[in-house]
């Protein structure tokens, strides 16, 4: 808390005083994502994956058409082993804008959620394109649409689009989609899914049963339909959802090139080590990352950040009563008060995931072929072993050396036969400055009349076993004075120190940033393309390679609205961003084409969800505009009530509802539920 010195002369002052400190030590969080200030519809910079993947040089698009075929596209472009890349659900009645298109029919017409859960493959163009949790698409067949939210690189955003005429027998064209519009719901400028038991979609046994008698010509049976991938795609949002805070961190938290470097460092050892761990006891970690941070976040946050959640409601199709609306301010999934080390390691792990696959292997062969060029001493952990069990066939090896910094302790398992061991594992093991216990996988395994051999690596991911510290374990070896598998042995591990290159190429980055302010450590948006680049140049590698983002974002259609007098022309500032389209959600009762009966025909409406700002809430429903559409607007959501435009747009709807309907019908659409309300949407045929 401040400290408030009062003077007690001034009547009334100790009370100011003493509200001024609480009010101080109160401060709310800052959001992270601020969905008040959507950003421009289309890219500032760069453009979106789906653009990247399906956008010609001609700007046309090239969509593969049905949407099966466009699925088996990105699984061709994808490696995720024995388990799909591409996750799918179906969510036949949701909250989607397109929720109303198929009626009647909704599980004849499903729409479909995709969420990419792979590795690009490490060859050709494509193996630049990060597109795990970045890449998310839904298909309602009965409109030709396709809903896209893709990753920009360049912009470090998230992208909002539409595809129009994806039919078979038009060109599909792609076109942003207004940000305010989609923001109101995506409040954390990012995929959002509902939470667990995902009611509306096919991991629900009531819905796929539904799909499955409305489709029988392609589902035999309700199992056909039941899909795990609801989970999948669930998680896949909520890891999109902390791309922000990284961004937000690398930009806004690490003011100084030193900060970012050590930043750098520990997600490349985090990769390079399987994912595993990094060194947290290095000097620079603290001192410039997380004490740095910590510093800022005092100073610019007091009140902590807040990260806007991926998850919404979950809503049960079936169930009455269930509107959960996703326009409805929702509360964050995390704030953060102060900058400790789990959050500081958290950052470091979600900054390591712009990087590929395909980049981490480069750099792990590289950090390999700089070591065999120009050898360092290799750094040998020993220690004595006993058996814990000397009559088994299965002998089991505790091993461990107690000489401080070269600490070592190791659990093994051997087999062996009449022609000595015929098998390691190594069900343990951890080193210095690796506080994990790591099983590192035995590729090759040689036998000596004294002791046995191994070499470490990685066959499912292609890469060197590493540390924490990023240095390459080698090899171990096992000695016996007599015969393997008589008596105690003697363990040593040997281990390359390689990632020393990587370390001398950040100091270069650093000396070259001192000189000039436009380097990759200079902040602005983490692109992995840009901060990647100097660094394997810095290495002495060829990085022609590397993709480049695009830089010719597509430009938006214009927005006409129609022409509208008195009061409900400020229907156009606080609604026309999200109601000007020719799609039935949300209704374009503004589009320059519809005519005065649209407005009079959505009013009963439009003047309830106005209503609820001050009166009894819609249950289930978010009052109109929401909080996210004034705040844009420039107004103060709470102050909006009391505003005088909020009055003038409640009486020129009145005025309209007495032209339109009369006095008694007016009268009674203000007491009718919400629901018995004439439609804004003309239904659609079958």
């Amino acid at each position: 808390m401040p400290a408030c010195k009062m003077n007690s002369r001034v009547a009334g002052l100790p009370i100011l005083l003493l509200l001024y400190c609480l009010d101080a030590a109160q401060a709310a969080p800052a959001w992270i994502v601020d969905a008040a200030h959507p950003g421009p519809d289309t890219p500032p910079a760069g453009e979106s994956r789906f653009d990247q993947l399906y956008r010609g040089r001609d700007g046309g698009y090239r969509i593969p058409y049905p949407f099966d075929k466009l699925i088996e596209d990105l699984e061709s472009r994808l490696d995720n082993g024995a388990e799909p890349a591409v996750r799918q659900v179906f969510v036949p009645i949701g909250r989607s804008l397109q929720r109303d298109a198929p009626a009647p029919n909704y599980f004849r017409y499903p729409r479909r959620v995709i969420a990419v859960d792979g590795e690009p493959v490490t060859a050709g163009n494509g193996a630049g394109l990060t597109m795990k949790y970045r890449l998310f698409v839904a298909h309602q067949p009965r409109t030709a649409n396709l809903e896209i939210i893709s990753y920009n690189d360049a912009a470090g955003r998230f992208e909002f689009q539409l595809v129009e005429g994806y039919d078979g027998g038009h060109e599909p064209y792609a076109k942003p989609v207004p940000r305010v519009m989609c923001l109101s719901c995506h409040q954390n400028a990012a995929p959002i899914f509902a939470r667990n038991p995902w009611s509306e979609t096919s991991f629900n046994f009531a819905v796929a049963r539904r799909l499955a008698e409305a489709l029988p010509d392609r589902f035999a049976s309700p199992l056909e339909v039941l899909s795990l991938d609801a989970g999948v795609i669930d998680v896949l949002a909520e890891r999109a959802n902390y791309l922000a805070v990284a961004q937000f961190v690398w930009q806004r938290g690490c003011t100084t090139p030193e900060c970012r470097a050590a930043l750098l460092r520990a997600a490349l050892q985090y990769r390079l080590s399987g994912d595993a761990n990094f060194d947290r006891e290095l000097p620079g970690y603290r001192r410039d990352y997380i004490d740095g941070l910590a510093r800022n976040w005092r100073d610019r946050w007091p009140g902590g950040l807040a990260l806007p959640g991926s998850r919404i409601a979950d809503r049960d199709p079936f169930a009455p009563g269930q509107g959960k609306d996703p326009l409805l301010p929702r509360p964050p999934q995390a704030i953060w008060h102060e900058v400790d080390d789990a959050l500081a390691a958290g950052i470091a792990f979600r900054l390591g995931g712009f990087f590929t696959l395909a980049d981490i292997r480069r750099l792990d062969r590289r950090l390999i072929q700089l070591a065999e060029a120009a050898p360092a001493e290799t750094i040998r952990y020993r220690g004595d072993c006993r058996a814990l069990n000397p009559a088994a066939e299965r002998l089991r090896l505790a091993c461990g050396a107690g000489d401080g910094s070269r600490e070592l302790r190791a659990t093994l398992e051997l087999e062996s036969g009449p022609r000595g061991i015929t098998g390691l594992r190594v069900v343990s093991l951890q080193l210095p400055r690796d506080p994990n216990l790591i099983q590192p996988g035995i590729v090759t395994l040689t036998s000596s009349p004294l002791g046995v051999e191994a070499g470490f690596g990685d066959p499912d991911s292609g890469l060197s076993q590493r540390l924490a510290t990023g240095d390459r374990l080698i090899s171990m070896g096992l000695d016996w004075d007599r015969s393997p598998g008589e008596g105690d042995p003697r363990l040593e591990i040997r281990v390359s120190p390689e990632f020393g290159f990587i370390d001398a190429a950040l100091e270069r980055l650093l000396a070259e940033q001192s000189r000039n302010t436009g380097g990759s450590l200079a902040g602005g948006v983490f692109n992995r393309q840009a901060v990647l680049r100097p660094l394997v140049l810095a290495l002495g590698m060829n990085s022609r390679d590397w993709i480049a983002p695009g830089d010719t974002p597509a430009s938006p259609p214009p927005r006409v609205t129609a022409r509208l007098r008195g009061g409900l022309a400020l229907l156009d500032p606080y609604c026309a961003p999200c109601h000007t389209g020719g799609d039935p959600n949300p209704p374009g009762f503004l589009s320059a084409d519809a005519p005065d009966a649209a407005l009079a025909r959505c009013a009963p409406r439009m003047l309830a969800r106005l209503r609820a700002w001050k009166g009894t809430p819609i249950a289930g429903r978010s009052a109109m505009p929401p909080a996210v559409s004034i705040a844009f607007s420039g107004t103060n959501a709470s102050l909006w009530p009391s505003s005088d435009h909020y009055h003038s747009l409640v009486s020129s709807l009145e005025n309209l509802l007495l032209e339109e309907y009369g006095a008694s019908t007016a009268a009674g659409f203000r007491q009718a539920d919400y629901d018995r309300l004439p439609s804004c949407v003309a239904e659609f045929s079958e």
